[in-house]
């Protein structure tokens, strides 16, 4: 071999070599967090028809495909009706463990949840998906259901009528959805009512079933929401709606019914695998009952995503609560607490829930809602 032709296979032999160190370089500097890696025999599962308000349950095997112990480090759902758990937690390497989903439904219309599995020490959950439809067959439920009045609920009076909530919520509507919920109304009096609701925005329809309802049955309001007619901004739309008992009746103040709708759009969510990732230390935040005009308490905001997490709305569902969030972009790693203030004396200006509402630019929970309750 001739000095030229040896050097040039010299050269040969680098040019190939190099990018394979390189790579192998690359992998001994990642971390093993990063290697750790959960599958799914099947990410997406059809439920099919379901009954309104009934409990259905199903399950996900998933594997550990990695060479080393993966442990679950949370579980995050994209709806407040899904219950989730994996067991066992820690999955051997080659190991398979089960998630367990159960979901109430409490909404009319076709629905996708999700379901994340985080990894310990990882960014990138594993996604599980659900899917199906949500109906209510009224004349069953009315003739195996309607013959006396229960205690199953039932309490919340308006005139003759009572109800089975005094607020109506639409939660997770994505933009563009027509969706009904339904609620369930007994008749107290001795006489024939109409339940109606009253002074409706032009977003919501009402459906009565049956329209006369007897002393002593119980029917039900199914209230449809075409979302394609609110005015598309992201975030809570609140109104207010007036339950009627008779033809003609006026409203009043005491048969006021608070809307709350949260609406987001998922064709607007950018999907990276550098994206932001929200983190609560608490989805509901416990606060003493006391005589004092105010009770606060803090809720720990941290992104444990690989870019900036911005807070894009802040909103409230009842006048009561106020918020004071620092700032709205938090940094990769970074933690920012939320205060929040509960004013005693508007207590009474809403029957809405104590909740608070961020719309953020994390893909996996665009929309995230925050409980607050009193012991």
């Amino acid at each position: 071999m001739t000095n030229f032709a040896a050097i040039r296979c010299l050269f040969e032999m680098k040019r190939h070599i190099f990018p394979f160190l390189m790579a192998a370089a690359m992998m001994v500097a990642m971390p093993l967090s990063c290697l750790a890696q959960l599958t799914a025999e099947k990410k997406s599962q059809n439920l099919g028809t379901l009954q309104l308000y009934g409990e259905t349950t199903t399950s996900f095997k998933i594997k550990n495909t990695s060479g080393k112990t993966v442990n679950v480090d949370r579980i995050v759902t994209s709806s407040s009706q899904i219950k989730a758990s994996c067991s066992p937690m820690t999955i051997e390497a080659g190991g398979t463990a089960t998630v367990s989903v159960s979901y109430v439904t409490d909404l009319v219309g076709r629905f996708t949840h999700a379901i994340y599995i985080y990894p310990e020490g990882g960014s990138q959950p594993l996604a599980l998906q659900i899917k199906g439809k949500v109906y209510l067959d009224i004349k069953n439920a009315y003739e195996n259901k309607g013959s006396k009045p229960t205690d199953d609920g039932f309490g919340v009076a308006f005139g003759p009528l009572t109800l089975k909530t005094d607020n109506i919520e639409f939660d997770y509507v994505n933009d563009g959805d027509v969706v009904s919920k339904t609620i369930a109304v007994t008749n107290t009096s001795e006489e024939n009512c109409q339940p109606n609701l009253l002074l409706l925005p032009a977003y919501l329809s009402v459906e009565a079933s049956p329209k006369v309802l007897r002393p002593g049955r119980k029917g039900y309001l199914t209230i449809t929401l075409d979302s394609r007619k609110l005015n598309h901004n992201l975030g809570l739309t609140q109104d207010v709606v007036y339950v009627s008992s008779y033809e003609g009746e006026s409203v009043s103040k005491d048969r006021e019914i608070p809307v709350s709708i949260v609406l987001f759009d998922t064709a607007t969510v950018e999907r990276s695998n550098r994206a932001p990732s929200i983190l609560l230390s608490s989805d509901v935040l416990e606060m003493p009952k006391t005589k004092k005009s105010k009770v606060k308490g803090t809720v720990s905001i941290s992104n444990t995503g690989r870019s900036d997490l911005q807070i894009r709305s802040l909103q409230v569902f009842h006048p009561a609560i106020n918020v004071n969030l620092p700032k709205t972009t938090i940094a990769p790693g970074e933690t920012v607490n939320m205060q929040v203030t509960l004013v005693n004396k508007y207590r009474d200006l809403s029957n809405a829930r104590y909740r608070l509402l961020m719309i953020t630019n994390d893909y996996r929970r665009p929309v995230v809602l925050v409980s607050i309750s009193q012991d």
